[in-house]
């Protein structure tokens, strides 16, 4: 009986609001988890990757498994970044984060392409984005 109790009170609606809360942030970002096995990356040069003044954006991908990360440090606060596939799933968007010299950065990974294009985007705290080129497999 003590084993039924304690899996009621960890199935309770706290703890089921909780599941509920990250399932829908899994949802929404579509960020998969990384491989389990060693994987190197190589990140992409133009125009998969690109800099724009003092704001550098780099799309890698790990090469084995074919999971694919962006990279973004700026001068500029509330930047956001993200991957995006080109039948619609989005991995992200993460916001800059301050790291206390001027500088911002943010990374979102990974997301997988086998049979689709994948991009890294910005999007400026102005509203404008910028987005490099779809990377083909």
């Amino acid at each position: 009986m003590a084993l039924v109790s304690i899996a009621a009170l960890s199935v309770g609606p706290a703890a089921q609001a909780d599941v509920a809360g990250d399932r829908a942030l899994s949802a929404a970002s579509k960020c998969q988890s990384g491989p389990w096995y060693p994987d190197y990356s190589y990140t992409f040069g133009s125009p998969y990757s690109f800099t724009a003044g003092k704001t550098r954006v780099r799309h890698a991908q790990l090469r084995l498994s074919d999971m694919n990360s962006a990279f973004v440090s700026t001068k500029w606060p509330g930047m956001t970044i993200w991957l995006e596939r080109t039948d619609g799933r989005v991995c992200g968007p993460k916001k800059v984060v301050s790291q206390g010299d001027g500088t911002y950065l943010a990374t979102v990974r990974y997301l997988s392409n086998p049979g689709h294009g994948v991009r890294v985007c910005i999007k400026y705290r102005t509203g404008d984005t910028r987005c490099g080129k779809w990377k083909k497999e």
